[in-house]
């Protein structure tokens, strides 16, 4: 209970005791000098409140004495002594002016209030002794207009607490936000607010929706559609300036496809929520504590960031209670501008119907469309208050809207007349966007004004014009007036421009589109200027834009504008032709003239002037959008040929630009985007050794070290990309038998027990012991978002939907799970059924059902929607199930169990479809069915594997020997023809599927059980999981190592030598190295020795005491030589940086997959199954010299 409801009840209750007790008199007289000095002194922080608390405090004295309702005095009393503790207790609190001007106010609606007081008992209204009805209704009215007068302080003061957000601008945490700095209403000059006296009953409308928080029927949202050029924008920016004005507007985003931040449907609930922080103190702190708990929520999908960084955070807010009586505001205009905009819709709608953030509205506005309408049209089936309201703009009596394009009219225009202004208000319909037109076109010149109002005049009177056609006629003759005049090479340039306006990736500047287009700046910029009534140029970034959606609209439509309209596809080989041609032109070898390769690329002095200078904007576009052009045009044989010269000669450069740039991951992004096109066999394979570097690049530790692309990275290409012969002086790098790099390498937090590939390749799953589940880009080896967390124990078995948009999880918890692929969100409850572990699960063909296998000896099949069992489980096993797939036709499933079997069942009934397959000795661990379904392979604790006739059970010749250890996983490839399997000796395997003959060696590289492995869609490349806590990628086709050396005898000596002389001692270790040693002194000798990637169990000298010879764990032998003991030979760190005495600068690195073979200095011979890698430093060159390794010739 507050001090307000402690001095009221003490009050009441002295009341009620003294009620007929002949010393009342006495104890109201004392009760009410307590409670006026408690009020006085509550006032005392502030000296004009005091006086007026004081005069106040008087009256009600005066007016004691001559009622005879003391109670009621008593309370009204404590009732005002309680409200100015409250705002006592305030006082420290907000911003101090602000809250002195709030006291203000309040004293003055005090003395008002003292001010009525005294005239009525002046006039003796209250000098005589009155009915106590009477006495208690006057009593009542100015307890109430005292009660309101505090309250209204009091509830401004919490309302100004709440905005200070003074300390959430200081924090950086913020900054994780993908926050649109372009999207709010008051950036840039385009979002321009409905001229004065336009639009009142609609804004009038709107504002009364804002303001209704009471009724039953108050709705949180509010859908304003309209076709094209109706004017939602302009409404929607008053609308904000409105709100903006009372303190009501939290946030707003203005979609625009120009832009690409305010184009993109992941900015919208980050960037609002990035207002709302700003808008509240309380929301910014939850957000704060939301964001430090998960960083990449900016990155997930909206049904999640609807929840965390709006639900979550409005929760507090509206705990404090101190937005009551006020109803923020958040404005999201054009979303039909917005692409994927229903992924958003379908997120926060729901929560704005379900009142999930109560006392926030949200305002929409939008063009109808399908993608907006079915998520914002009234849905029957909600309540009434949980509707969003509709409003449809284009449905307003055309009479009321073309007296707003009156009133705007007679604002924009001077010196026209009344009939002038009817006969444009006339043919602009209900389109204001043809009245703006109209003003920009006609006052964009001092010089033409008048005839081009003449132009529009006789325009407008053509009585066949209807709405739509009364704007592509204007539009039409603003282009016509452009380009008045010009010859038709200086039209055809015109519409050059226009059309690159209109169909670039992003906007651009003039300088870009006139090397685009290939005309000087001056015309860019005097066509654009020209075309003022349609385009502008954005003052803050230089770039070009259209005023309104409608212009592309009917650019690119032949129907409406078949003279000047922009054939897409041929702009779009215009623009591929154009950025080709730019960067065969720019890019070169060390464009920004490096000085060294020992210097980090931001310890180069001038560093940014550099890049400025030799990579402007214009060209960045080329380098950013290239593949995009590429993508939407048709192929011509002049495209080709650049681009193939493109890819030969100068791709190498652009990744060098792209360098510079810190932009590589998107470098990879670009070269994926390329080779999704049909662009010929060869030029397809150089793409694709291209990526491979590139993916190096990404994953590697030479980023921000641009020189390396070439002295580090190129060596390993040089053999495979001809167009490398250019470069010289660099380390020669010579790799026997071995064929394959590893794409890939990453660590998870736990074991990883099982993983699946999405449907297209782009995305592994995987499972781990801890729980969780984890998601990765296959390409990058990033992470993506956080794990999916759910299962309380280790994660058995994953698998993707068809559609990739689900992933299903299987684990020991005994449970079945499904989630979002993408946001990591569980859909529904556990699939609860199971009694012990859950060891395998899969989608059905069309996504509909789950099966999954447990260690309870059945099998289940579920509805993939609601987690309902379809059927009973099957049961027939008699031991653990451990592996379940679908047939491709979905009609049957087959299982293999610990039993030694393998069955295959009715999909439907769940009876057995056949004997079960007997021939395994040991426990069948895993199983799949070949592409067609004719054949099944199995994998079994008796170390083989094994293929399967589906309908007889037979088995398709002999056993697959050759895992020493268990078989843990196999999968076929997408044509049937291999099969790869894991097993707990370390390796992959792949096999053909016909002959049961190993094709190439093991793939080796996983340092401990490997759990799972899979096919990606197009078979080229394998990924496998493994409990060393990695996950590697493969190529399809052969096997790498993986694994750095490690340093020092930091482990067991597992095995010592002499020398031939007895002069040195020779030691091999579990640390996986060999040292020589003094044998008198114990002073090392030489070495370490490094190279081994396993526990060296073996050395001896030879005879001749110059060489050592050392056998390890990791199946090599190593040949060392002992000549040049000193140290003065390059040195291999942990990340694979090579450097060089005297000064250790980082001279050279290498890959992990390759320094597992490396034949390192003094080791001249390495004998391995992995094949091996030597390098040569002679006459490369490095440091300052860097630069001397390419010379642009092959000679």
């Amino acid at each position: 209970m507050g001090k307000r409801d402690k001095l009221k009840s003490t009050v009441k209750n002295t009341t009620h005791k003294i009620f007929g007790n002949k010393e009342r008199n006495d104890i109201i007289k004392d009760s009410l000098e307590t409670s006026l000095k408690i009020l006085k002194e509550s006032s005392d922080f502030n000296p004009i409140l005091k006086l007026a608390v004081s005069g106040i405090c008087a009256s009600i004295e005066i007016l004691k004495k001559k009622t005879k309702n003391t109670g009621d005095m008593i309370q009204m009393t404590a009732d005002l002594a309680a409200k100015a503790q409250e705002l006592a207790s305030l006082k420290g609190q907000g911003n101090s002016s602000e809250v002195k001007h709030y006291f203000e106010e309040l004293a003055r609606k005090l003395d008002s209030i003292n001010t009525k007081l005294r005239e009525k008992m002046d006039h003796s209204a209250l000098r005589r002794t009155v009915q106590a009805d009477r006495d208690t209704q006057e009593i009542e009215d100015y307890w109430q207009e005292l009660q309101r007068a505090y309250d209204q302080c009091k509830t401004q003061i919490l309302f100004k607490i709440e905005r200070d957000t003074t300390k959430i601008l200081k924090t950086l945490i913020m900054s994780k936000l993908k926050n649109s700095e372009q999207a709010p209403h008051d950036v840039g000059p385009d979002k321009t607010p409905c001229t004065d006296g336009t639009r009142i009953t609609i804004l009038n409308e709107i504002m009364d929706w804002v303001q209704d928080s009471d009724s039953p029927n108050a709705s949180l949202g509010y859908w304003m559609c309209g076709m094209a050029g109706t004017g939602k924008s302009t409404i929607a920016k008053s609308l904000c300036l409105m709100l903006e004005e009372q303190q009501l507007l939290a946030g707003s985003f203005f979609c625009s496809r120009q832009i690409p931040e305010c184009r993109e449907y992941h900015h919208i609930i980050p960037t609002i929520a990035h207002q709302l922080a700003y808008y509240s103190c309380t929301f910014g702190e939850t957000l704060e504590k939301v964001l430090e708990e998960d960083q990449n929520i900016a990155l997930k999908e909206p049904s999640f960031q609807v929840k965390k960084l709006l639900i979550q955070p409005w929760e507090a807010v509206v705990k404090t209670g101190r937005f009551e009586g006020h109803v923020p505001v958040i404005v999201v205009d054009a979303l039909d501008e917005c692409e994927n905009v229903s992924e958003v819709l379908k997120a926060i709608v729901p929560a704005i119907q379900n009142k999930q953030m109560p006392g926030l509205k949200f305002f929409f506005t939008s063009r109808p469309g399908k993608n907006v309408s079915s998520h914002l049209e009234i849905d029957s089936q909600v309540a009434n208050s949980g509707r969003v309201k509709n409003f449809y703009l284009h449905n307003v009596e055309k009479n009321l809207v073309q007296e707003d394009i009156r009133k705007f009219l007679q604002d924009k225009l001077q010196n026209v007349t009344d009939e002038q202004i009817q006969i444009l208000v006339k043919s602009s319909g209900k389109l204001f966007i043809y009245a703006a037109t109209i003003v920009k076109y006609v006052t964009g010149t001092d010089v033409y004004g008048q005839k081009r109002l003449n132009d529009v005049l006789k325009l407008a009177q053509d009585p066949h014009a209807m709405d739509y056609q009364g704007i592509d006629e204007l539009y039409e003759e603003i282009l016509k007036k452009a380009m008045f005049g010009q010859r038709e090479s200086e039209r055809q340039m015109s519409l050059k421009i226009v059309h690159t306006v209109v169909s670039t990736a992003t906007p651009v500047t003039c300088k870009t589109i006139s090397q685009l287009v290939d005309c000087s700046v001056e015309v860019a910029n005097a066509t654009i200027q020209g075309l003022q009534s349609v385009l502008y140029i954005n003052k803050e970034d230089n770039k070009v834009y259209t005023f309104h959606a409608s212009f592309p609209d009917y650019i690119f439509s032949a129907e409406r504008n078949k003279e000047n309209h922009c054939d897409q596809l041929v702009h779009q080989v215009l623009l591929e032709k154009a950025c080709l041609g730019i960067m065969e032109q720019k890019l070169c070898f060390n464009m920004c003239n490096l000085p060294s390769s020992f210097l980090l690329d931001k310890e180069v002095e001038g560093i940014e002037r550099r890049i400025a200078e030799n990579i402007p904007g214009e060209l960045e576009y080329c380098y950013f959008f290239w593949a995009y052009h590429l993508g939407k045009c048709e192929m011509d044989e002049a495209v080709i040929s650049l681009l193939e010269t493109f890819i030969q000669k100068k791709m190498i450069f652009w990744i060098e630009a792209m360098f510079l740039l810190d932009k590589l991951p998107l470098c990879l992004d670009i070269v994926e985007m390329a080779l999704k096109i049909q662009l010929g066999k060869e030029n397809e394979e150089m793409l694709r050794k291209i990526r491979e570097m590139v993916n190096m690049c990404v994953l590697g530790k030479i980023q921000g070290r641009t020189p390396h692309l070439y002295l580090s990275i190129v060596p390993f290409f040089q053999e495979d990309i001809p167009i490398f012969s250019g470069f010289h002086k660099l380390v020669k790098v010579k790799k026997a038998g071995k064929t394959l790099r590893q794409l890939g390498s990453w660590n998870a937090p736990s074991w990883m027990e099982c993983l699946s590939l999405s449907p297209d390749g782009s995305i592994m799953a995987t499972g781990l012991g801890n729980g969780d589940i984890m998601t990765w880009d296959a390409k990058t080896g990033f992470q993506k978002g956080d794990p999916f967390q759910g299962h309380s124990d280790g994660v058995a078995s994953v698998a993707f939907s068809p559609d990739g948009e689900r992933i299903v999880s299987g684990s020991r918890d005994n449970t079945v799970r499904v989630w979002n692929a993408r946001t990591g969100a569980q859909e529904g409850d556990p699939f609860q059924g199971h009694r012990n572990w859950v060891s395998s699960v899969a989608f059905s063909p069309d996504g509909e059902r789950i099966v999954s296998c447990s260690h309870d000896m059945t099998v289940r099949v579920w509805s993939a929607r609601t987690g309902v069992p379809e059927g009973d489980p099957f049961k027939g096993h008699s031991n653990h199930v451990t592996s379940v797939a679908f047939c491709p036709d979905g009609e049957r499933i087959v299982s293999g169990s610990s039993d030694n079997t393998v069955r295959v069942w009715n999909a439907k009934t769940g009876a057995p479809d056949g004997d079960p397959f007997k021939g395994h000795s040991h426990s069948v661990t895993s199983v799949a069915f070949s592409p067609d379904g004719k054949r099944l392979v199995s994998g079994s604790y008796d170390n083989t594997v094994r293929v399967w006739n589906t309908r007889t059970g037979v088995p398709v010749g002999d056993p697959f020997q050759g895992h020493s250890l268990w078989v843990t996983s196999v999968a076929f490839s997408p044509d049937g023809e291999r099969i790869v399997s894991g097993s707990n000796d370390n390796t992959v395997r792949v096999w053909n599927a016909r002959t049961g003959a190993p094709e190439g060696d093991p793939f080796q590289g996983h340092t401990h059980w490997v759990n799972s492995v899979a096919f990606s869609p197009d078979g080229e490349r394998i990924v496998s999981g493994s409990d060393d806590g990695t996950v590697r990628v493969w190529n399809a086709m052969t096997g790498a190592p993986e694994g750095d050396p490690f340093y020092g005898h930091t482990g067991y000596v597992w095995s010592v030598a002499f020398s031939p002389d007895g002069e040195r001692v020779l030691s091999g270790s579990y640390d996986k190295t060999v040292r020589v040693w003094n044998a008198r002194t114990g002073a090392p000798e030489g070495g370490p020795f490094q190279g081994h990637t396993h526990w060296v169990n073996s050395v001896a000298f030879s005879p001749d005491g110059e060489s050592i010879v050392s056998g390890s764990w990791d199946n090599t032998v190593r040949v060392w030589s002992t000549q040049n003991r000193q140290n003065n030979h390059w040195t291999l760190d942990k990340d694979g940086w090579v450097s060089c005495p005297p000064d250790h600068q980082k001279v050279f690195w290498i890959p992990p997959e390759f320094s597992q073979s490396l034949s390192i200095h003094q080791n001249p011979l390495i004998i391995s199954q992995y094949g091996s890698t030597n390098i040569s430093f002679d006459n490369c060159v490095y440091g300052e010299d860097w630069a001397q390794c390419y010379s642009g010739s092959d000679d």
